[in-house]
């Protein structure tokens, strides 16, 4: 699907001399540090994925509250889009590898083939079912090397359950962000076209449902598709990730720093292995942050066949690593063990802490702006 980008109206920051379109106004709050709401300002993020995912299925309300329990500041989710337009919470759009559908002899007449990412796949796919038809599934874990004894006892989480998992930690004093990803949009886009909606859209209208609208709304917008962050971009001021896997040039760098808030690069980009023993650290990190990037890394795994032999079956090793090269976050499917890292690296104080009054001032002031110009 081919995104259309409006002419807005321009920003321009007084305090780092950059201009900036409205639709992606927050850009200019990294010039002076600033995050989200509620969320931890002296030390990195821990951003649970796909919820406590080393621990239960994947993407299961079960997932996503135990990593809440276990001290994760984020729970991160991807989305798929389904019949009837609604949110379900699976890192793929097809079903089979996460559920039992198979066993489901009611949806046999549901096997299609689609092409994804140049890729024909034969399977069962969430935009022929509509979301009460996916809540009768039930979710299996599909990595035979963890905990299988959960299998077939939660349903899939729809969006609107993954959102309250967090409402409900932040009702109860401590504030947990979201950090959806557009997952596949040219797919489900090509699929929402006599639909007059994108996926993207249909995101931003959940996302305002749920009161996430501000700059500084604990929600993060991550993808792969940067046609789909540029989209974004053009229509709201809530932080945008950019997932790369692949080494990013100078330019793009600077092209990404007008509407993303931040990269999400595969560790490897950052500290690459070389047959199982750590390379030389790159300088992703450095070249990232001098754009004014935050920096997330995925995906951090305790068991031995993620872990450089350098760590000597350590996770805490590789925690310290990346912390100490300057991540700014990092995603794991272990959140109570970065929890514990972090409580041990960040004794004095844990939670952190929200931004100064002031600077909570300069940004209320700011969306305002953003909000008038609009």
């Amino acid at each position: 699907m081919r995104y259309a980008l409006a002419n807005t109206p321009i920003v321009v920051c007084l305090l780092c001399h950059k201009v900036y379109t409205v639709g992606s106004f927050f850009r200019m709050f990294r010039c002076v540090g600033l995050r989200c709401d509620g969320l931890p300002t002296n030390r990195p993020l821990n951003i649970a994925h796909r919820g406590s995912s080393g621990m239960r299925p994947e993407h299961t309300v079960a997932a996503y509250q135990l990593a809440v329990d276990q001290g994760a500041d984020i729970i991160e989710c991807d989305l798929a889009v389904t019949k009837d337009l609604k949110f379900i919470c699976t890192h793929d759009s097809w079903l089979n590898a996460t559920t039992d559908v198979s066993s489901h002899k009611e949806f046999d007449d549901r096997v299609n083939t689609y092409r994804i990412d140049g890729i024909l796949r034969r399977d069962y796919f969430t935009i022929d079912f509509t979301l009460e038809e996916l809540k009768t599934l039930k979710t299996i874990q599909s990595r035979s090397y963890r905990d299988q004894s959960y299998n077939g006892m939660y349903p899939m989480a729809s969006f609107d359950e993954y959102v309250a998992v967090a409402k409900n930690a932040t009702a109860n004093g401590r504030t947990v962000g979201i950090y959806p990803e557009t997952k596949n949009p040219p797919f489900f886009n090509q699929h929402l076209l006599d639909k007059n909606t994108t996926m993207e859209d249909l995101l931003l209208t959940s996302l305002e449902k749920h009161g996430y609208v501000t700059p500084t709304s604990p929600c993060f917008i991550q993808s792969f598709e940067p046609n789909s962050l540029r989209y974004l971009a053009n229509k709201t001021g809530l932080p945008l990730i950019f997932l790369v896997n692949v080494p990013i040039t100078d330019a793009k760098l600077t092209e990404f720093a007008q509407f993303c808030y931040g990269l999400g690069p595969s560790k490897s980009l950052i500290l690459p292995t070389v047959n199982d023993r750590l390379g030389q650290s790159t300088d992703f990190i450095s070249r990232a942050h001098a754009n004014g990037f935050k920096i997330h890394p995925y995906t951090f795994r305790n068991e031995d066949q993620f872990l450089a032999t350098d760590y000597a079956s350590d996770p805490y090793e590789e925690y310290n690593t990346f912390v100490e090269l300057g991540v700014d976050g990092l995603f794991t499917d272990f959140p109570k063990s970065f929890s514990n890292f972090l409580d041990c690296k960040y004794p004095v104080d844990k939670t952190g802490g929200a931004s100064t009054t002031l600077g909570n001032v300069g940004l209320i002031l700011a969306a305002l702006l953003a909000m008038i110009l609009m």
